[in-house]
């Protein structure tokens, strides 16, 4: 079954950050009133990776979708995304470390992993995953090729 929406994969970048293009996509889609709602459920969730990533670059739901309304393409994105006072390239690289890790054993999200596959990964139920990045990779079928 293909995949219903089309969002980049987790480690891909913008301005130099993973995840900031997926993202992106995200809220693009709930600004235009397409995100389906299991995604829209969990869009910034202090629980996953969105939330994560605010919390890490100190800002706010709000404050991104501003970002994200406002910017007519990546270019406009990723120069917003760099001039938050926040965002330095310390930030980004220690973000670039630590989220593709983010449900491994003994990491943040661990048991988010264990909670949501067998809910929401059923299809992906038998197989071993070890992170949320990987987690997503495989059920959106970008495999190996999304790390």
């Amino acid at each position: 079954m293909p995949f219903p929406i089309q969002l980049r994969p987790p480690t891909v970048q913008l301005a130099g950050c993973c995840w900031l293009p997926r993202f992106s996509d995200k809220a693009r889609l709930l600004l235009a009133g397409k995100l389906p709602l299991s995604y829209r459920l969990a869009f910034c969730s202090a629980l996953g990776i969105d939330g994560h990533f605010l919390k890490h670059f100190g800002l706010t739901r709000a404050n991104f979708l501003r970002g994200v309304r406002h910017a007519k393409d990546d270019d406009t994105l990723a120069s917003w995304f760099l001039a938050q006072p926040t965002v330095t390239a310390p930030a980004i690289a220690a973000w670039n470390e630590f989220a593709p890790k983010i449900g491994a054993k003994g990491r943040p999200g661990h048991l988010v992993l264990l909670l949501v596959k067998p809910i929401l990964y059923s299809n992906l139920r038998g197989r071993s995953v070890d992170t949320i990045f990987e987690m997503i990779a495989q059920d959106e079928g970008t495999g190996a090729a999304g790390f």
